[in-house]
Parts: C-alpha cells; sequence; structure tokens
C-alpha cells in the first residue's frame, strides 16, 4: 500500500517537521498530556510546507502511563500506527492493527518509542474534475483570487520557486501534485483540493461517504499560506479575541447542549455560525446538524466566517456581509427567534455579531450584552426622548465604518520580519489608523478628553441610581445601592461578577420604576460598548443625559 507518514512531533510551533532524533526533545511532549478522547478531529497546527490541508494524518496529542494513547488528525484512513525503539536506526514496524479511528490505545507499549501514523496516499484530480458535480461552486471560485494565485506568481517571476508554489498551487511535492506548468497546468492555482484535501477517490466514487473531502472550518487550514512577514493575516488573528472561543461560553456549550450551541453558538462559535449560514440555502430536510460541544467550542470566528472562500460576493475582500450599514440591528438568542429568521445579509459585517443581542430596557434578569458596538456607532438602541434628535458623530459615516479602524492596513516598501506588512487582523486600533483623518498626535489627546467626559456623565448616572436605591426605593432596606440594578447585577455593581452579589428578584423588579430601568438600560448599554465615547461620543453623553433626567424625576417624587 502506498502510502505518506511522519513521526510524531506536531506540537503547535513545530510545524510537522520530521522529528529529530534528540532526547531533549521529549521533555516537550508532556505538554501534550492528558488530552481527551473526545477532541474534535480538526487541524490544530498550521503547514507552511503544504499550505492548506495537509494530506496525510499527523498525530495531535500522546498520553503515557501504563498504556501509551494517541490521537490524530487525518480525513481518510485506514491509517496505521507504527514504532520505532530508536529513530537514528530508521527501523519502524507496525503496532495495532490498521484502523479508521483518530485514536489508538497501545497496553504495555515501551515507553521510550516513538512513533508515528500513515494513511493512504494523496491523488489529486484538479478542480476540472470537481466542476463535473459541482459546477456552480468551481465556477463562482473562477474568480476569485485563489484561481489565479498561479498567475500572479508568474507575474513575479516566481513560478519556479519552490519556497512559493506549495501556497499557489494544488499538491506540490507530490507524487500526484503540481510538477510544473507545462505537465500539470490543471493544477496551478489554488484549487477545492487544496482547502478539501485530495479528491481524485472521490470523483471516482461519489457515494462513497468514507473517500468525501473535508469540510473544515478552522482558520489552521488557511493559516498555512496567510503567514509570514508578508502577509501575517493568520499570526496577526491568532492574537485577537476572535482566535477562541470565550471559556464561559465553551463550558456552556458542555452544560447546555444544543439549544445554547444554537442560541450563543452564531456568533461564538464560527462552527457554529457557518452550520447556520450554509443551511439558509437548504432544503429543510437536508439541514446540516447542530455541532458537538467539542467542536463548536474549537472553532472561534474564523476566517470563513467573514470571507466565503468560494465566491466573490459584491463586498470587498469576498467579504460575506457589506463594511457600512446604517440598518438597526439586535440578533436575539431566545428560543423562538431562530439564525434563518433574523439574519440579514445587508447588516454591517461586524454589526452581524457585535449588535444589542435583543436586549430592552424592559428585561430585569442581567444588563444588555456586551456586545451593542455596531447599535451605538449607528445612534440606535438605547432609550431617547422623541422630542429632541439624538446627536451623532461622523464616525458612523466612515464608508468601511468599524474596518476604517480596527483594520487599518500598513504595507511597507521592503517588508521583513522586523518590519511587516500590517493586515489588520489583530483588529486593534493605533493612533495611525486614527490619523487617516485627526492630524498627528491629536488621536490620543482626543480620545482622552472623550473618556473623562464620558466617565463624569457615568458616575453622576450611578451615583443618582444610588441615591434612588438607598433613598426612594422600597427595595433599598433590603439591597441598599442594589435596589435599581438587575436580578444578576452587572460588572458596575459587581466588577468580580460574585455569585453571592444578588439584586431584587423576578418579581421584586416590578417595584424598580420605568424611568429607573431606562436609566439603567442606557448606563450598561455605555458602559459595555467599551469604546470611551470614541464610537459615538455625542450619542453616549445623550443617552447618559436622558438616564440622569429620567433619575432626577424618581428623586422629585
Amino acid at each position: 500500500m502506498n502510502r505518506i507518514s511522519v513521526p510524531f512531533c506536531q506540537i503547535p510551533g513545530w510545524m510537522a517537521r520530521p522529528l529529530l532524533a534528540l532526547p531533549s526533545l521529549w521533555l516537550g511532549l508532556a505538554i501534550l498530556a492528558g488530552a481527551h478522547a473526545d477532541q474534535p478531529s480538526h487541524y490544530h497546527v498550521i503547514q507552511p510546507e503544504t499550505g492548506g490541508v495537509l494530506p496525510r494524518p499527523y498525530i495531535t496529542s500522546m498520553t503515557r502511563t501504563q498504556d501509551v494513547v494517541l490521537q490524530w488528525v487525518g480525513k481518510r484512513g485506514p491509517y496505521q500506527v507504527e514504532q520505532s525503539d530508536a529513530l537514528s536506526q530508521g527501523n519502524w514496524s507496525a503496532v495495532g492493527q490498521p484502523t479508521t479511528n483518530l485514536i489508538l490505545s497501545l497496553p504495555g507499549t515501551n515507553n521510550s518509542a516513538f512513533f508515528r501514523v500513515s494513511g493512504p496516499a494523496a491523488h489529486f484530480a484538479g478542480a476540472d474534475v470537481c466542476e463535473s458535480c459541482h459546477a456552480q461552486t468551481v465556477l463562482n471560485w473562477s474568480d476569485t483570487h485563489h484561481a489565479g494565485a498561479f498567475e500572479t506568481l508568474k507575474a513575479a517571476h516566481q513560478d519556479k520557486n519552490p519556497e512559493c508554489l506549495p501556497c499557489h498551487v494544488v499538491g506540490y511535492g507530490k507524487e500526484s501534485g503540481f510538477k510544473d506548468e507545462a505537465t500539470t497546468s490543471l493544477l496551478a492555482g489554488v484549487q477545492c483540493e487544496n482547502c478539501h484535501g485530495p479528491a481524485a477517490e472521490h470523483a471516482a466514487d461519489p457515494a462513497n461517504l468514507s473517500k468525501r473531502p473535508i469540510l473544515e472550518r478552522a482558520s489552521t487550514v488557511c493559516g498555512g499560506c496567510h503567514t509570514g512577514y508578508h502577509h501575517p493575516t493568520y499570526d496577526e488573528w491568532t492574537s485577537s479575541g476572535h482566535s477562541t472561543v470565550t471559556p464561559d461560553v465553551a463550558s456552556s456549550f458542555q452544560s447546555g447542549g444544543a439549544a445554547r450551541i444554537q442560541a450563543c453558538g452564531s456568533c461564538h462559535s464560527g462552527e457554529a455560525r457557518l452550520i447556520s449560514q450554509a443551511n439558509l440555502e437548504r432544503a429543510p430536510d437536508n439541514q446540516r446538524p447542530v455541532p458537538t460541544a467539542a467542536d463548536a467550542s474549537f472553532v472561534g470566528v474564523s476566517c470563513a466566517v467573514c470571507h466565503d472562500p468560494h465566491d466573490i460576493t459584491g463586498n470587498l475582500h469576498m467579504l460575506r456581509n457589506p463594511m457600512h450599514s446604517m440598518v438597526p440591528f439586535s440578533y436575539s438568542t431566545s428560543a423562538t427567534n431562530s439564525f434563518a429568521a433574523q439574519y440579514d445579509p445587508q447588516v454591517n459585517l461586524c454589526g452581524q455579531c457585535h449588535n444589542l443581542r435583543g436586549a430592552s430596557w424592559r428585561d430585569t434578569s442581567r444588563p444588555p450584552h456586551h456586545s451593542p458596538q455596531y447599535n451605538i456607532l449607528i445612534g440606535d438602541g438605547g432609550v431617547t426622548d422623541p422630542s429632541i434628535p439624538a446627536p451623532q458623530a461622523q464616525h458612523r459615516d466612515l464608508p468601511n465604518q468599524c474596518a476604517d479602524c480596527h483594520m487599518h492596513a500598513v504595507s511597507p516598501t521592503a517588508p521583513s520580519a522586523t518590519d511587516p506588512v500590517g493586515t489588520g487582523h489583530s483588529f486593534a486600533v493605533n493612533d495611525q489608523a486614527c490619523e487617516q483623518c485627526h492630524l498627528a498626535g491629536e488621536a490620543a489627546s482626543r480620545r482622552q478628553t472623550a473618556g473623562i467626559e464620558l466617565q463624569v456623565q457615568m458616575i453622576s448616572v450611578v451615583n443618582g441610581l444610588n441615591n434612588w436605591a438607598v433613598n426612594k426605593s422600597s427595595l433599598g432596606s433590603k439591597y441598599g445601592k442594589l435596589a435599581w440594578e438587575y436580578t444578576t447585577p452587572g460588572e458596575i455593581s459587581n466588577p468580580s461578577a460574585d455569585a453571592k452579589v444578588v439584586g431584587p428578584t423576578t418579581a421584586e423588579q416590578s417595584a424598580v420604576p420605568d424611568n429607573i430601568k431606562q436609566a439603567r438600560y442606557n448606563l450598561y448599554l455605555v458602559f459595555h460598548d467599551n469604546s470611551k465615547g470614541v464610537h459615538n461620543l455625542p450619542y453616549e453623553l445623550y443617552l447618559l443625559t436622558n438616564s440622569i433626567n429620567k433619575v432626577n424625576i424618581e428623586l422629585s417624587r
């Protein structure tokens, strides 16, 4: 059987390079001890030697107790585990039986041995073969930059450079992969198999589910190519909050099951979001299932959540949604509101998740979600005075709104490791972004002034609410300053999130006047926007002033 194999060394950072015969390297393996058998079969590390999906299995973890337990990532078996007692001798012997599983326990195995896992050899087909069944997808792809990736190498006279080819063609370095334009031109460009793996066997037997290419939603597939100082998109993304699922949300996927994954996963999990997105175009009787908690927890807001890898969408950079919109949007996570019923493709890409999340001033259980940034930016969602038009800042009129500040890109004349390209995928705002519109040095002082002005107004609202709670509320004797709060108080009153700190119960919330509910709602919208006034200072000050007026009405009673 023609097989491709690799010794066990795939700890993140080693990038799939063969394990060197140095005993000290085994010290690093302790990092992976204790891996769980239900760990999802996703690609954990990027593959810069091949780009995209590595067309071979690789071991992700090993635990050594009384037995040796190996886990690996691979999408097409059967697999064979092999063992060597000394790498320098190059002697490998099969252990255990061939398996289609991705985990194997080896009882009584030599604890000093080295292991590798092998799988079937890669057989590439090329996009022309895929087109026979996936005509529309291939047609859409043919207009993308991926399809012309080899042409960009030719234009740069790098089309024979072995360091560049793995990310610009299909299967470079593999027996059935791209060799040169003269003999394998059908494998030029970034095609289906770069991201979905070798597909010749699937094309020959499409009904055989075991031979279907993979559908990997983790950003590691993209990271193999979109990395390094010339295009560090993946490197920057890994430094952002988008790269992981928030730990407490991931934990709730385990405890809350499918209902919680559907409710929160649409914004916290790339796996859940992309399945919901795909189901918009699928018949009711052909819907993809809710992902497992392990899968939902593994994939953060990955590349494909924002970018459609198959199509020129009509938005910049193959984005699924526009960069600018003024459409009010609030995605509710209640069980009665499905993703399909609420999805609005015209809403700003960032606003798809950074919105009110169904919050209302009538809510009493907890403050608004920590995501009202889009609504604050466009001046929407707060409790306002209908007789006074809400003032607005100019930031909402920027052509790319959020991205103009949070994704400012830089392109050095001569990129290097010390002066890399900046793609903006860390989503961190810096003064260079502000200086697109503001004078150099002006941005920092404006931010500081706005933050102080907003903080003063927020303190005034809190002081007024505390005054009302202690001196006017019928609940003051029981809750003190917490009498104005939600049943689960927010960070303003309970910054450490102490579960013992509670506010008025659901029944007792009826004793909180509407003016106080509206004031606290506006206060938390501004607090959770967390931009310190940068997003829309006039609107936020207006909301806080409205809150002060409402509290004063109750204090005067």
